[in-house]
C-alpha cells in the first residue's frame, strides 16, 4: 500500500512537471525571471520578472542597480499578439519607479562630511515588443521607456530597455 501511495504521488509529480515545462516550451508563458537593462542617460541594470495575470495584461518589476543607486521599478503593461509573428506581442503601460542615491563620503577641508541620500521618485511610460521563443523556455523584450523624474529634481529621459528571462 505504501509503494503504491509513493508511485502514484511520483506519477503525479513527473505529470504536472511534463505539463508546466510542455507550457514554457510554446510561444506563450505566464511568469518569466531574469534580468533587464536600461541604456540612455547611464546603464543601468538589475532582476527582473514578468507575470502575466491574463493573455493580455502582465505586472513587470525590476530591482535595479547602478553605482551609489538602487531602485524599485513596477510597470503594468497591456498586451497584444502580432499577426502572423508566433511568440511576438506588442506591449505599452504606465509604471513608477522608486530608488535611492546615496551621495557616499566626502571629506572636505574642515573635517566635516557631505554624506546624505536622495529619495528619487519617477513616473514611466513602456513601449515595446516581447518575444517567447517556441521550443525553448526563453523569453526576450526591447522596450523605450519616456521617463519624468519628480524628486529629488525635475527632469525628463528616454531609455531604451533590453530583457533577457527563463519562462518558468
Amino acid at each position: 500500500m505504501k509503494k503504491t501511495l509513493v508511485l502514484a504521488g511520483v506519477m503525479l509529480s513527473l505529470m504536472t512537471l511534463q505539463k508546466a515545462q510542455a507550457q514554457n516550451m510554446g510561444s506563450s508563458y505566464k511568469t518569466a525571471l531574469g534580468a533587464k537593462g536600461y541604456f540612455g542617460d547611464g546603464s543601468i541594470g538589475g532582476i527582473n520578472v514578468k507575470h502575466f495575470f491574463n493573455p493580455a495584461g502582465a505586472l513587470e518589476a525590476s530591482l535595479l542597480f547602478r553605482s551609489h543607486y538602487v531602485a524599485l521599478e513596477g510597470i503594468y503593461e497591456w498586451h497584444g499578439p502580432i499577426q502572423g509573428a508566433r511568440g511576438l506581442k506588442w506591449y505599452v503601460g504606465p509604471g513608477a519607479e522608486l530608488g535611492v542615491r546615496s551621495h557616499g563620503h566626502h571629506p572636505r577641508n574642515d573635517d566635516r562630511h557631505d554624506d546624505h541620500n536622495d529619495a528619487v521618485f519617477s513616473m514611466k511610460g513602456v513601449i515595446g515588443l516581447d518575444y517567447k521563443f517556441t521550443g525553448a523556455p526563453i523569453n526576450i523584450a526591447f522596450d523605450v521607456n519616456p521617463t519624468f523624474r519628480l524628486t529629488p529634481n525635475t527632469d525628463f529621459n528616454f531609455y531604451a530597455g533590453m530583457a533577457f528571462r527563463f519562462a518558468l
